[in-house]
């Protein structure tokens, strides 16, 4: 991991910071950061981030997972309910991505 050391500078009534090209993927102009008590971490925007990325998604699956456990009985075969609009949604995604 590379890190370097840079300057804050004001930009309207923002602060700014200058990235080097090589810290942003290639054609890549959006960046995600996270504030984690006194740190900031920014992450480079890709194609791939999705829902997952959303701060209540872990909420979401853990009432998932909840629900799950407590009624065993609804859940069902993923062949029975599997049709062809999950298929075209899909389309394309290698589930290595995942």
């Amino acid at each position: 991991m590379t890190v370097i050391e840079k300057k804050l500078f004001k930009h309207g009534g923002s602060y700014a910071i200058d990235l080097p090209k090589e810290f942003v993927g290639a054609g890549n102009t959006e960046i995600i950061i996270k504030y984690d008590k006194d740190r900031l971490i920014m992450v480079s925007k890709s194609k791939l981030d999705n829902i997952e990325s959303e701060p209540e998604f872990k909420t979401f699956i853990q009432a998932l997972v909840a629900d799950s456990l407590k009624n065993p009985h609804k859940l069902q075969d993923m062949n029975k309910v599997w049709d062809k609009e999950w298929d075209a949604l899909l389309k394309g995604v290698d589930a290595e991505d995942e």
